[in-house]
């Protein structure tokens, strides 16, 4: 089968490899697609430097249909159309054991860091156990777009988003515009979000977001006092990465407000504790998509959410080293790439 595989910091390349057979409790997967994440290209330019085993495969987002399973596989069977989880655990701890997986002390992420290959390959070999079936009517763009999706719900749910709240997401990435979404779909009242790329705000409107910011020419602090008569915002998903704007979020929250963070700074940031305390917020990690892929492709198959509009690119597994090298150029109307890896 052909792969991407990195070989160490910039060292990516399109290898052969030999098709692996699934032991016991795997599938074998025929990749149809996989999505190009932004933590994709940071592990490319070694930002996480001393985290990643080389040689690996990336790709943790993706979808596709099982081809082969191995003994003692009951959850899924040949010709299933599936989802994979984010990360790999040993399936046998008492974390494991008792649904919190995610601190697996021995887990492994899924083309990532401590990794467990990923699916910029034609085939991906995965634990039966971390599929999910997609429904008959979530096609496999769609699949593929569940751990943005996801994490994106784990956000929202972190902020614990209410009726009638109003909300402030940070950030026009697809992890950004699903939490703003998802939002609405939860009860906010009017949810706003920030970004410097005009193109991505404007989709962000028309797929159903109340207010726009473009931050790179509109002073947040003061759009955000406008648009909740001074209220202030009861929750803040920050999915930009950008210090200055989780800073000013403590400007603009209203007491026991929550701040919910998905994004990596990858550097020590200098927060304003003493604001977070006299106002009573609550800062709150968004670790993956703990226990939310269920639950979102529930929302997809209901027709309330639909992702495909941030699809802005294709390509196919023999561009991936380039289009990975070049992803921070032309970046004014680039939200999501999706690899066809059948083709």
């Amino acid at each position: 089968m052909k792969a991407v595989r990195l070989f160490g910091k910039n060292d990516i390349r399109v290898v052969d490899m030999d098709l692996p057979a699934p032991g016991y409790g795997q599938a074998l997967v025929k990749v149809e697609c996989c999505g190009i994440c932004g933590t994709d290209y940071a592990i490319l330019n070694g930002a996480f430097s001393g985290m990643v085993d080389y040689p690996i495969t990336m790709g943790h987002e993706w979808s596709g249909e099982v081809a082969e399973t191995g003994p003692g596989v009951t959850h899924v069977q040949k010709g299933d159309r599936v989802a994979g989880d984010t990360c790999v655990s040993c399936g046998n701890c008492y974390a494991c054991l008792t649904g919190n997986y995610i601190n697996c002390k021995t887990k492994k992420n899924v083309g990532t860091t401590m990794t467990w290959d990923g699916a910029y390959a034609e085939y991906i070999l995965f634990p039966a156990r971390h599929l999910f079936k997609l429904p008959d009517n979530v096609d496999f763009d769609s699949g593929a777009l569940l751990e943005p999706a996801a994490t994106a719900m784990l956000a929202v749910v972190q902020a614990r988003v209410g009726l009638g709240d109003n909300v402030v997401v940070h950030g026009t990435g697809p992890i950004g515009i699903s939490a703003a979404l998802l939002a609405k779909l939860s009860g906010a009242a009017k949810v706003m979000i920030t970004g410097r790329k005009d193109f991505k705000l404007k989709l962000a409107k028309e797929m159903g977001v109340d207010y726009t910011v473009n931050t790179a020419r509109q002073d947040m602090a003061g759009m955000a006092h406008d648009i909740f008569k001074g209220e202030g915002a009861d929750a803040v998903i920050e999915a930009s990465g950008s210090e200055m704007l989780m800073k000013d979020s403590f400007e603009i929250v209203a007491n026991s407000a929550r701040i919910s963070v998905v994004s990596f700074f990858e550097k020590n940031v200098n927060l304003d504790i003493d604001t977070a305390v006299f106002k009573d917020v609550s800062i709150l990690p968004v670790p993956g998509n703990r226990g939310m892929n269920m639950p979102a492709l529930r929302l997809m198959a209901s027709g309330r959410l639909n992702l495909k509009p941030l699809i802005t690119g294709r390509c196919r597994l023999s561009d991936v080293p380039d289009v990975l090298n070049n992803l921070k150029t032309d970046n004014e109307k680039k939200i999501k790439i999706m690899i066809d890896c059948a083709i």
